[in-house]
């Protein structure tokens, strides 16, 4: 009975914190909010935070694999509504989602880039079910549009897996200061970017 209250106190705690942290970040941004802060306002001891979180960039990380977990739900939504809809509306709207969650959750993700050990397989983005879900999606729409082909010019899974990769927010915010790149603007190109890989002539066709 013990163990059973000390398990439930455990989740207690940790969706305190989130949801602390969150409204913290919220209001004040992710780099001012100190672990300190949060532990006041949750109302539980800094010790308690720190056998928790190591850090503040565990803690962000701990927040990303919960929205990851519902960035997955609202695509897979997505996807069962839209069965019928064209392969290529469908890779344009997850696309968006992605450079969605990039631009809603860009100071949370830099955070977690700097601060985590992306070695350690509970920070690796590529472990991640997040990653695999949406590369697989991605890889599977790319095939469907490239269907007509007898040859497909192209390996949609590593097309994904490229995809993914040149999402990352650090290269993302990147281009978009250095070209000045609306949000929406990044989607079209981004897009564009998949359709070409489908598109391009196979190496020695013409």
């Amino acid at each position: 009975m013990a163990d059973r209250r000390e398990r439930r106190d455990a989740v207690e705690n940790r969706q305190l914190i989130l949801q602390t942290a969150h409204e913290l970040f919220s209001e004040y941004g992710v780099q001012p909010v100190s672990m300190h802060q949060i532990a006041k306002s949750a109302g539980i001891g800094q010790a308690t935070l720190y056998r928790k979180y190591a850090h503040k960039g565990d803690l962000c990380l701990d927040m990303l694999h919960e929205y990851g977990n519902k960035l997955i739900d609202e695509i897979g939504d997505y996807l069962e509504r839209s069965e019928g809809e064209p392969a290529r509306e469908r890779l344009s709207v997850i696309l968006g989602y992605w450079i969605d969650t990039i631009e809603d959750k860009a100071e949370l993700l830099l955070e977690t880039e700097a601060k985590t050990n992306c070695v350690d397989d509970r920070g690796n983005f590529f472990h991640s079910p997040m990653y695999r879900y949406s590369r697989s999606k991605i890889s599977e729409l790319l095939t469907e549009i490239a269907s007509g082909e007898t040859e497909p010019p192209f390996d949609p899974d590593l097309a994904a897996h490229a995809m993914i990769c040149s999402l990352s927010p650090i290269g993302y915010f990147q281009i978009k200061k250095e070209r000045g790149y609306s949000r929406e603007q990044l989607k079209e190109h981004y897009l564009r970017l998949c359709l070409r890989a489908v598109e391009a002539p196979a190496p020695g066709r013409h």
